[in-house]
């Protein structure tokens, strides 16, 4: 009987009872980076996590004379613990496969095996490329970290990375925006426009100030007051031009990773790492697609399968879409994230409560149903009115829309929130007509203050600024609470707020001749570096040594002596005081000296833990 290796424990079941095979889940990486050998080319040194270490001897043996298919995730990561295992089994399997699964249901089973292809015709160079992205972020926190700590003599053992830190450097130069922008006069935090209101039905339309078709905003009120002067005391506008044209509103794109991060975190009022564990999980009951994807594709399966099935529910809106995967994807391989099946929206909850799913679950699967569907409806189209005015010779603008089709915004009762124009059911006048004018006043318009980063809307800051992937996003906040380095509001709006000790190690970095760190376009280009290993046009050892040269070439110390003595952080300590008294069991000698202790200790315990506790870390 064939055998197949994946990584995720909840996917056992559902994989075993479609295919009938014995499967084996490798709970993650199982191998750990214990040292690098830099003279023998930047050579890691992997070992087994010990934790895992008898459920791979057992998976090992069990390869023996078999027909393997190695099925961890398609991604980076999950093609890395592929390989690992690979090289534990080439010369003891019969046959050893690479296979894909991109949804967890029987036609997303039976695609991937069908397509599997021997491990040995594969690209190796997706390990290459993993080995480089994990072992250039152990060679910089090896040397920057204990730098770092000397540096700022920190009693605990602080932490520097390649994208943790300049995701840090984005959270503490807003932090220093807002402070700056509070420092301003009342004068400097205002702008100011030039607008005329008039009488239409019984309601009262503004018409704004331009110059060239743009909206005119003034730095001060003096230089609004000389434009006032001119026009002051005219009690019409001359209607100069009436522009109509049709205009559309485009139904939302598919869910790329950081999209449905960002919206399901806002809607749900939970953090990211909450929102990316219950995708993880309805991907494992087989009712969405992979989850780690920046790609906006839909397959022509599944489109075609949604056409038979939606056209007939929704006759007036639906529309048949195709995605591209989008510039930052690694060619159409994966999809977007969707759901595997259509159905009705009201079937939603029988859908889930077959698979035993809770209430978060059922709302999350709600939102990637409806992204869904709408991203395969009509777009809303109105007709759109520019009337162009003239008060004296100055020149003004006022916008309507009428709706024509609502589109997708029909089909949930969607509010439309791209555009910004009036809505009217009948602009009763023509070009040549004047328009009667009640009052004509210079407008203070406070400006935007910049605002702290939300943590729904972080990883997309993220994603623009090109630094992570995917398959990282949502493990970099929780990097950086744990480091104390942030806190996030308890409130609904979740603000990401730097701590004296995040702020003083960016500003540290900013001095230090390490500062290269923090530069963002440095952080783009690393992560580009990985794609191009993938795909051939750049080795492992070069970007290494590229990036060991950043830090002059320092050697590296794997166990850095001044890391013995650092004990675990307040928080830490606290919650495991929390998790002994809670089970009833001592706390480990030395733990109050040694953070490794402290860490080994939560790791151990927490699972045993009643979930509400968990969080509590």
């Amino acid at each position: 009987m064939p055998l197949i290796i994946i990584e995720s424990p909840n996917k056992v079941a559902k994989i075993k009872s479609i295919t009938g095979y014995d499967v084996i889940a490798t709970i993650g990486h199982f191998m750990n980076l214990e040292n690098i050998n830099v003279e023998e080319g930047y050579k890691p040194n992997f070992v087994y996590d010990e934790s895992k270490k008898k459920r791979i001897m057992d998976a090992i043996e069990k390869s023996k004379g078999q027909e393997v298919y190695i099925a961890s995730d398609p991604d980076r990561e999950g093609y890395a613990i592929g390989y690992m295992f690979y090289q534990k089994i080439k010369n003891v399997a019969k046959k050893v496969y690479r296979a894909e699964f991109h949804e967890i249901t029987p036609s997303g089973i039976k695609q991937g095996l069908d397509n599997a292809k021997l491990f040995a015709d594969t690209n190796f160079n997706y390990y290459q490329s993993f080995l480089a992205r994990r072992v250039s972020d152990q060679l910089i926190g090896f040397i920057l970290s204990p730098h770092l700590t000397r540096s700022l003599e920190s009693k605990q053992m602080l932490s520097a990375g390649r994208v943790q830190t300049p995701a840090l450097s984005l959270i503490v130069n807003r932090e220093e925006e807002i402070k700056a922008f509070a420092s301003l006069s009342d004068e400097e935090k205002k702008e100011y426009a030039v607008v005329a209101t008039s009488p239409l039905d019984s309601t009262t339309i503004t018409l704004k100030h331009i110059i060239d078709n743009k909206e005119v905003k003034y730095q001060t009120k003096q230089e609004a007051k000389a434009i006032l002067e001119e026009i002051q005391g005219f009690d019409k506008a001359l209607i100069s031009k009436i522009e109509k044209t049709n205009t559309q509103t485009k139904p939302p794109k598919p869910f790329t990773t950081s999209k449905l991060l960002k919206v399901a975190s806002k809607a749900m009022g939970i953090s990211t790492k909450d929102i990316q564990a219950l995708a993880q999980e309805l991907f494992a009951a087989g009712l969405i697609t992979y989850i780690r994807t920046d790609s906006e594709y839909i397959s022509e399966e599944f489109l075609k399968e949604a056409e038979g099935f939606w056209r007939g529910v929704y006759p007036d809106t639906y529309q048949y879409t195709e995605y591209k995967a989008g510039k930052n994807s690694q060619a159409e391989a994966h999809e977007a994230i969707r759901i595997t099946h259509p159905h009705r929206y009201e079937d939603i909850e029988n859908v889930c409560k077959k698979e035993n799913l809770k209430d978060d679950h059922i709302k999350l699967y709600r939102l990637i149903f409806k992204n869904t569907l709408l991203s395969q409806c009509k777009p809303a189209t109105y007709e759109k009115l520019n009337v162009f005015l003239k008060i004296k010779m100055t020149d003004f603008k006022v916008s309507f829309k009428k709706i024509i089709d609502k589109g997708f915004l029909g089909v949930f009762d969607e509010k439309d929130e791209e555009s910004e124009e009036e809505e009217i059911a009948l602009f009763p006048y023509k070009e040549g007509d004047s328009l009667p004018i009640s009052e004509i006043l210079v407008k203070d318009i406070n400006k935007n203050p910049p605002k702290r980063y939300l943590e729904a809307d972080f990883i997309e800051v993220m994603e623009k600024a090109g630094i992570g992937r995917p398959s990282t996003y949502a493990t970099f906040l929780p990097i950086l609470l744990k480091k104390e380095y942030i806190s996030i509001s308890k409130d609904k709006k979740r603000e990401i707020i730097p701590s004296a000790l995040g702020i003083s190690v960016i500003n540290f970095f900013k001095k230090d001749k390490n500062a290269w760190l923090l530069d963002l376009n440095y952080t783009k280009e690393m992560e580009d570096s990985l794609d191009e290993i993938m795909e051939g046009k750049e080795q492992y050892i070069e970007y290494m040594k590229q990036t060991h040269s950043k830090m002059e070439f320092k050697p590296l110390k794997s166990e850095p002596k001044e890391k013995k003595d650092y004990p675990p952080s307040e928080a830490q300590m606290k919650f495991c005081k929390s998790i002994a008294e809670q089970l009833g069991i001592e706390l480990p000698k030395g733990i109050e000296k040694d953070y490794r202790i402290a860490s080994k200790f939560i790791n151990d315990n927490k699972a045993k833990l009643p979930k509400k506790d968990k969080k509590g870390e």
